[in-house]
């Protein structure tokens, strides 16, 4: 497959610090590990990234460009070459040095530098800025050969102004229709169908079955990028519940706060297995009173009345 080179690109979390998989006792560190950016057609960005060797080898770095689409529903995403014009923006980047040498503890800042063409089409565009090991360098200053070598990167989200199009759809809202208590788990998924990143934000609005408020749940803000579906999940922590519950989706997105369309579910928590032992033991209590009420009345005569 294309996007695979001279070793096997392994998936990375949206937003969070890690990429590929590695070896030796040489293991970089790279931040930032998101850089989310705005331009203009026209506009040229200069940003720096920190690359360490936390090893006590000499190693040598090659920084390279790529792009990155969406993964499954989590949050990973694939580093890969373009596949589409619309959303690329490695095409665009260029970096300063492209190799260098890092000593044992060394530290190197890094410019890409981002040059948005003049007729930029609107939108969000996607990539990432990768540092990859070539090798130790041993005392003799000759690169020594490593089996796999390490990949790491920060990914890189812009946004070119213009008319852009914001648009969210809710794929899924649920929780379990019947828990027996809590926490009740809830699953939300987000896909954008617009041409630029959002970031969803808002609340699980809980009520019980007479109409009254007893939950507000915010849901975690993540970031949804175009032609994907963002999977997050939160949870009504509470423990002791009972009864019948309705919980609407409240919320917004984008730069002019679009509201969501506000989806409705219905579940019910009840503890069944404490409730049937709470039963059982009141039959259980009321089969003996039963039985022995005869004894129990005598008892009482003598107690109140004195008779015998």
């Amino acid at each position: 497959m294309k996007f695979f080179k001279t070793f096997v690109l392994v998936v990375l979390v949206f937003g969070g610090a890690v990429l590929f998989n590695e070896v030796y006792a040489a293991r970089l560190s790279i931040s930032p590990v998101t850089f989310e950016l705005t331009a203009n057609p026209g506009d040229v960005l200069v940003n720096k990234i920190r690359v360490f060797n936390p090893s006590g080898s000499t190693i040598a770095i090659k920084m390279e460009k790529e792009d990155f689409t969406a993964v499954g529903e989590r949050g990973e995403v694939r580093v890969q070459p373009a596949e589409s014009e619309t959303f690329s923006l490695a095409r665009w980047i260029s970096i300063n040095p492209e190799t260098f040498t890092l000593g044992p503890n060394g530290q190197k800042f890094v410019d890409f530098i981002i040059s948005v063409p003049e007729n930029a089409e609107p939108g969000g565009k996607y990539g990432s800025v990768l540092a990859t090991t070539a090798g130790i360098i041993s005392p003799e200053q000759e690169i020594t050969g490593v089996a796999i070598s390490q990949k790491i990167g920060s990914l890189v989200l812009l946004t070119v102004s213009g008319e852009v199009v914001e648009s969210i759809e809710i794929e899924e809202f649920t929780a379990p229709s019947f828990s027996e208590y809590g926490p009740v788990p809830f699953t939300i998924r987000f896909k954008n169908t617009g041409t630029v990143h959002v970031r969803p934000r808002g609340f699980v609005f809980i009520t019980d079955w007479r109409g009254n408020k007893v939950a507000n749940i915010e849901f975690p803000q993540q970031n949804v990028i175009p032609d994907s579906i963002r999977r997050v999940n939160t949870s009504w922590n509470s423990k002791l519940l009972f009864g019948r519950y309705t919980a609407t989706l409240v919320g917004s997105y984008g730069a002019t706060n679009v509201p969501l369309d506000p989806p409705v579910i219905v579940f019910t928590v009840f503890p069944w297995k404490v409730a049937s032992g709470i039963f059982l033991a009141l039959t259980l209590i009321t089969a003996y009173f039963a039985k022995t009420r005869k004894r129990w009345s005598l008892a009482l005569k003598i107690l109140f009345r004195g008779e015998k």
